[in-house]
């Protein structure tokens, strides 16, 4: 009786924190004011308490690869640190970055130890997440100039913003992310004939939603997944010649487009925009891009090997940005804490990847999916992008439901 207490004390944990991450976050940050580290420690606070009763109903440790490498990761913020001198809160603050994969992980593994099925849960919660942002984006989009009023965040929202949805303040990557996921868990599903009928007509609503929405990197990426299907498809259909005639009308069309002015032309400036000389104008101007901040320090800065210290590329407490506005998680990390630690957020992203239990074909695309998204945006302090890789995760053992013990 007293495990099935403390099972059920677990699942309805779990189910307040799906609740507070993925639908009134972003309302609570945007009407009461709450800012967004605060909530998120909030949170996070709820997911360690929970760690902490596992460890002393169980008097076990849990360990992993994933588990290994955050707390690799949490030495590098420390030793970083230690070389820069940084600030205490700062490296606290920082520690976020390894703290969210960590205990999100651990958490789900307490849940798969103890057999609690979140399945069923999961199934219709996220469903049911997923079908509701349409039409809140909608509402936030064209209603904008009503809904800026009633704005308490200490964060200005432009229209560009907007469009959220039931997510995190600005948090148009994570939705983004989360609907990309599901629209891969339910290919994983056709592909493993979990499911009869292909649902046309949900694929094509996330896909609407996701071209309404402003993340311009979640409709790359949605693009990226439908290709690469096709192309597993093709290829099992017409096998290797057809793969070779099709790659080699690409590149002959290619060709032909590029004796178009406009196009070449539009080629042309790309290459220019992106020589390491004008990449490292543009990143001592303060308005480089992503790929031209890497340019510029792999050709004309020296190899950080440990980092300038955590929160020195976006100083947390004053708002503010030592170099460029644009920043990502790998571009942070290698400023923050040198090539060690990028190498050790590469590493924890491929072995998150592994843990998910995929086929080889969908590991490697789902890997490319997560690096993307690194280069894009701050993945490991987003709660909501990392619980949604529980979306796709193939458990290897049959868990209970413990609400029918």
């Amino acid at each position: 009786k007293m495990k099935i207490k403390l099972d059920l004390f677990y699942y309805y944990s779990f189910v307040v924190i799906l609740f507070l991450i993925f639908i009134v976050g972003g309302g609570i940050q945007y009407f009461l004011g709450v800012p967004n580290t605060v909530y998120t420690l909030i949170i996070l606070s709820i997911i360690y308490l929970l760690i902490f009763f596992n460890l002393l109903s169980t008097r076990k440790l849990l360990i992993s690869k994933v588990i290994l490498t955050c707390i690799i990761y949490l030495f590098f913020i420390l030793i970083s640190s230690f070389l820069n001198k940084t600030e205490p809160l700062k490296v606290i603050l920082y520690s976020i970055f390894a703290l969210i994969p960590l205990g999100v992980y651990y958490l789900y593994s307490i849940l798969e130890n103890r057999h609690i099925s979140i399945k069923p849960l999961m199934n219709s919660f996220f469903r049911i997440l997923a079908l509701i942002q349409l039409p809140i984006i909608l509402i936030q989009k064209y209603g904008y100039d009503l809904l800026i009023k009633f704005n308490n965040s200490n964060q200005n929202i432009s229209d560009y913003d907007a469009m959220f949805g039931s997510f995190f303040i600005k948090a148009d990557h994570s939705l983004g992310f989360f609907l990309l996921i599901y629209i891969i868990s339910i290919i994983f599903k056709i592909r493993r004939k979990e499911i009869k009928q292909i649902p046309w007509f949900l694929l094509l609503y996330l896909t609407v939603t996701i071209f309404i929405m402003e993340s311009n990197l979640t409709k790359l990426m949605l693009i990226l997944v439908f290709l690469y299907y096709l192309f597993l498809w093709i290829y099992r259909k017409i096998k290797l010649l057809g793969i070779g005639i099709m790659l080699l009308i690409s590149f002959i069309t290619f060709n032909l487009a590029l004796k178009d002015p406009a196009i070449n032309g539009e080629v042309q400036s790309f290459k220019k925009k992106y020589t390491p000389e004008q990449s490292f104008i543009a990143f001592e101007k303060g308005y480089a891009k992503r790929p031209q901040i890497v340019i510029t320090y792999v050709s004309k800065t020296p190899i950080k090997w440990f980092g300038d210290g955590p929160y020195d590329y976006y100083n947390i407490f004053t708002g503010k940005f030592k170099q460029t506005l644009n920043f990502s998680q790998l571009i942070w990390t290698y400023n923050d804490l040198g090539i060690f630690g990028l190498l050790t957020v590469i590493l924890l992203a491929f072995f998150l990847i592994k843990s998910l239990s995929l086929d080889p074909e969908s590991k490697k695309l789902f890997f490319l999916v997560i690096l993307m998204y690194l280069f894009m945006t701050t993945v490991f302090s987003d709660l909501a992008m990392t619980l949604s890789l529980l979306l796709i995760r193939n458990n290897k053992i049959e868990s209970l439901d413990i609400r029918e013990s």
